[in-house]
């Protein structure tokens, strides 16, 4: 094998031994953790239309998307984020089922960014949980409860949650008192 072809290419990484295996034990204990909040795994194409990653719906640029065509001339791309596939999923599978909706999932996303971005990689594990049509403050609630969960079971004791707003937290509050 050529010696260039050795090395990966730029924005992407090889992840092997013990940094491996630290990987995949803090993907599995946060999965355990969504599924302990009732939360269902869902696994969604790592490629998909690119309608489905389409300005109105995305929040990556289209010039930031690996986009290819199949043989029919379908523009295609590489997921960039998992939330607008999750949506398209819930929208087709999901129409009649008894709502709010909870799913998470875990797996690579690429960003096609000009250069590496201060230091960030062009592929990534994104792991995370979508709960769908609950925009209730207990929805809110199980959201921040979720991601402490999630940080302590990953091994993290120093951490904030920055809410954004205190009148956010306050409203929160307030609602589950009530």
């Amino acid at each position: 094998m050529r010696r260039e072809l050795l090395h990966t290419p730029e924005g992407v990484r090889d992840i092997y031994n013990g940094e491996c295996d630290k990987k995949q034990r803090i993907e599995q204990e946060l999965h355990q953790t969504f599924l302990s909040f009732g939360y269902h795994t869902i696994q969604t194409p790592t490629f998909e239309f690119f309608d489905v990653f389409n300005r109105e719906i995305g929040t990556i640029p289209s010039k930031d998307l690996y986009k290819f065509f199949d043989r029919e001339g379908n523009t295609l791309v590489l997921r960039p984020d998992y939330t607008p596939s999750i949506a398209r999923c819930a929208s087709k599978y999901y129409m009649d089922e008894t709502m709010p909706l909870r799913f998470c999932y875990s797996g690579n996303v690429f960003i096609n960014e000009t250069a590496a971005y201060q230091g960030r990689l062009k592929e990534t594990t994104q792991l995370g949980a979508e709960l769908i049509n609950d925009d209730s403050p207990e929805a809110d609630a199980e959201g921040i409860i979720m991601m402490i969960d999630c940080f302590l079971a990953a091994g993290l004791t120093d951490f904030r949650i920055d809410i954004g707003q205190a009148e956010f937290y306050k409203g929160i509050m307030d609602a589950l008192e009530a």
